[in-house]
């Protein structure tokens, strides 16, 4: 096969999912009273997926360029060499303990509610991961918790596990403080 078509491939296979689910997510009808109807969401994430495979392609058959992102962190503004990355081996504790998060997190966000719960997970992923900077992990956990639970509960009207207890009562003052109730 062609090197461009191949680089071009998982686009077009992505591309065509987007349609596909496109058109599924058309079939998405619900009497909202006023309110921004639950297919919003889907179709807007959907078209903005097959819009960036659209780009990709264009990208490597049209512009020609092989241009890939790296990222922020393969910039070296300092001239200041990065460290080597441990060897593979050395990452599985990371793993598990990521993996350990992510379950508990499904396990317990029924019982302590969504802020309460994605406000610890956002403060120990990266500590799991390396970071050790506390205080700069706490203040990711909250704001990142609280922009999610007003994009959820403001924007998309959604609703989100209350939890049980105390939990349910920081989710329902939250939400009073934040104008959902």
């Amino acid at each position: 096969m062609h090197s461009k078509l191949r680089q071009v491939l998982p686009h077009g296979v992505m591309l065509v999912a987007a349609i596909v689910l496109y058109r599924l997510a058309v079939g998405i009808d619900v009497d909202t009273g006023g309110r921004i109807s639950p297919a919003v969401w889907p179709k807007a994430i959907i078209a903005i997926m097959g819009l960036l495979c659209v780009y990709e392609i264009f990208k490597r058959l049209v512009a020609k360029t092989d241009f890939s992102a790296k990222g922020m962190v393969s910039v070296d503004p300092l001239g200041v060499a990065e460290p080597e990355a441990p060897p593979v081996g050395e990452n599985v504790p990371m793993l598990l303990g990521g993996i350990a998060l992510v379950a508990a997190y499904v396990v317990l966000v029924p019982w302590t509610g969504f802020f309460f719960t994605t406000a610890v997970f956002l403060a120990v992923f990266p500590w799991i991961g390396g970071m050790r900077r506390p205080v700069f992990s706490a203040a990711i956990g909250l704001a990142g918790s609280l922009v999610l639970v007003v994009m959820f509960m403001r924007i998309a009207y959604i609703s989100l596990p209350l939890g049980a207890g105390p939990f349910r009562d920081l989710s329902i003052a939250l939400m009073r403080a934040i104008g959902v109730t």
